[in-house]
């Protein structure tokens, strides 16, 4: 006989996660506070800014998940936190790209066993699934170049996400294999691995990247335009709930993509 104060697992009511966004004044962390403020099993329990004492918010909160949409400079004031701010917080969701290797050393070295940092380069699912069919089509197409468009204040080029995309796609390659074509030029892009990435600037374009495969006779064209920030925000929720789920340091979406998920 079951008693009303323990009922079965698919009749508890689900579990609201608290969440602390660090940059909620920025483009990104408008439209993250707006999307947590939305979800009926997200909560948005507080918020950091620039000026704030990033422990002492955590401290009175106690969140579940800390959500930093900040810059890859802006880590620095989160690094020199996370010993004092894990005992308020474990579980984090860093949304930037370009943390480079040192610092996600340093980040993974400052961790306990139950803590997990997860850095997304990248929230929209759409990205990530072109990466995968990217890796796939490298097995059997060897020649390929990468082009990727962001708006003119993005500063760092080419993007976190065309980096990703080159490095997946040589990893994915059959031994000894590479373009063609290994003129390295100055109007040839920069090589990631092997993989010309080509990067263009320009205002009216939030996030658009191309992968093109050429064969014999043929052309394989991947593309994916991101046509607003609410792109990101399926894949922002999802990290959210669960992030608590993994441990240690971790680089990607595509570790919270297996299985269903509201």
């Amino acid at each position: 006989m079951t008693s009303e104060a323990n009922p079965p697992d698919d009749q508890r009511e689900p579990r609201t996660i608290s969440v602390v966004v660090r940059g909620h004044r920025g483009r990104m962390g408008i439209e993250a506070c707006a999307a947590i403020q939305a979800s009926d099993d997200v909560r948005l329990v507080g918020t950091i800014g620039r000026d704030d004492d990033m422990v002492g918010v955590l401290e009175a909160a106690r969140p579940d998940v800390c959500v930093d949409l900040t810059t890859p400079h802006a880590l620095d004031a989160f690094e020199a936190a996370l010993p004092r701010s894990l005992p308020h917080c474990g579980s984090y969701v860093i949304g930037t790209s370009g943390v480079d290797v040192d610092r996600r050393a340093r980040i993974e070295a400052l961790l306990g066993s139950d803590d997990v940092v997860l850095v997304v380069p990248n929230f929209c699912i759409g990205s990530v699934l072109l990466q995968r069919f990217a890796a796939e089509a490298a097995t059997f197409l060897t020649d390929v170049e990468i082009t990727e468009t962001h708006h003119e204040r993005k500063v760092d080029s080419p993007s976190g996400t065309a980096l990703e995309t080159a490095q997946r796609v040589a990893r994915a390659r059959l031994p000894g294999t590479s373009n063609k074509n290994t003129d390295e030029g100055p109007a040839r892009g920069v090589r990631i691995d092997g993989v010309p990435v080509h990067s263009l600037r320009l205002p009216g374009v939030l996030a658009r990247q191309l992968v093109e495969f050429g064969g014999e006779g043929e052309l394989l064209t991947l593309r994916h335009d991101t046509l607003s920030r609410s792109a990101f925000m399926p894949g922002l929720l999802r990290s959210i709930r669960r992030v608590g789920r993994l441990r240690g340091l971790l680089l990607g979406l595509e570790h919270v993509l297996d299985g269903p998920c509201r």
